[in-house]
Formats: C-alpha cells, structure tokens, sequence
C-alpha cells in the first residue's frame, strides 16, 4: 500500500510539473493584448514657446515627438514627456557640427508647468509654458496626421515645425489645430 501511495504522489507531482511547463511555453507563444487606450489615441502636448527676438509659437506634438526650432544657423529640437501633474519634461537637443556632419547632441532636461518657465543663457528659446497635456487624438485623426510635420516661420525668422503650429504670423497642421487666426 506504501509503494502505491508513493507511485501515485510522484506520478501526481510529475503531471502537475509537466502541465505547469506546457501552460508556460505556450503562454510565451502568444502575444500580449494591445490594450484598447494605446490603439485608438495618443497623447499631445501643447507648448507656448517664447523666442529670444520676442517672437512665440503654440506648438502641439506627440508625447515623445520632436519639436523641431532654427534660426539663424542655430538648431534646436525638443522631445516633450508628460509626467504626473500636468508637468512635461522636455528633453532638449542642440545641433552640433563633427567631421563635417551635423548631429543633434543632448542639450539637457527641462521640468515645465503651467507657469511659464524662463531660461536664461542667450539661446533660441527664452520661456516654455505647458498649455495642454489632455489632448488625445482618435485613430482617424491619427491616419490624418501619421507622419505629418508642418513648420512656419514667425515675424522675427524663428522656423518652427511640430504637428500643429501657431506663431504670431502664420499658423499649420490639420483642422483640429486650435489656434487663432493670426
């Protein structure tokens, strides 16, 4: 009776094992669901760029997008996060030229609120605000404006490009863009 019960525990534990091993592999065949969120919108940003010549710019771009800033000569890019809050952390990048090629360096991070954020130092861009952090486009705006960049230039020179822009001269970007006339 003691050999039965014994044969029947490891039998019991080999099966249970053996099973837990298939579950494993073919749970790891399978992708995981997209969840609904992340197929039917993305996450924009809206910024209000102040330039060192006084010109300004409402700019809205993808979260992770990039922003992109030129004037005479001088480039600039921004790649805007959102974090908790309503803060958005801008990652800045600078144009710099090596060998003869122009590569875009890290130029730092900068942490923005609802307030507007000054910068000091004499470059492109002397103040950043945080306009919006809810806009979410639908798959249909998406297909609308998939690769899609549009770049203006202010009164004063400043190109800027991103998905929508809105200077104090001109404005571009797809019907949703909400700016005012300029």
């Amino acid at each position: 009776m003691i050999k039965v019960h014994r044969i029947f525990k490891v039998t019991t534990a080999t099966l249970v094992a053996a099973l837990g091993f298939v579950m494993i592999v073919w749970a790891h065949g399978r992708p995981a669901p997209a969840r609904r969120a992340d197929t039917d919108s993305r996450r924009m940003v809206r910024l209000h760029l102040t330039f060192a010549s006084g010109d300004w710019a409402n700019v809205t771009d993808f979260e992770g997008g990039m922003i992109r800033i030129e004037k005479d000569g001088k480039k600039l890019a921004i790649s805007p996060y959102i974090r908790a809050q309503g803060q958005v952390e801008l990652r800045l990048f600078q144009a710099v030229q090596r060998e003869g090629k122009e590569t875009m360096d890290a130029a730092g991070i900068l942490l923005v609120g609802k307030n507007v954020t000054k910068l000091e130092g004499g470059g492109l861009l002397t103040g950043v605000q945080v306009l919006d952090t809810n806009k979410k486009l639908s798959s249909d705006q998406l297909a609308e404006v998939a690769s899609t960049t549009c770049c203006v230039t202010t009164c004063a020179g400043t190109l800027v490009c991103g998905v929508c822009v809105c200077t104090d001269c001109k404005r571009c970007g797809p019907g949703w863009c909400d700016c005012a006339a300029p």
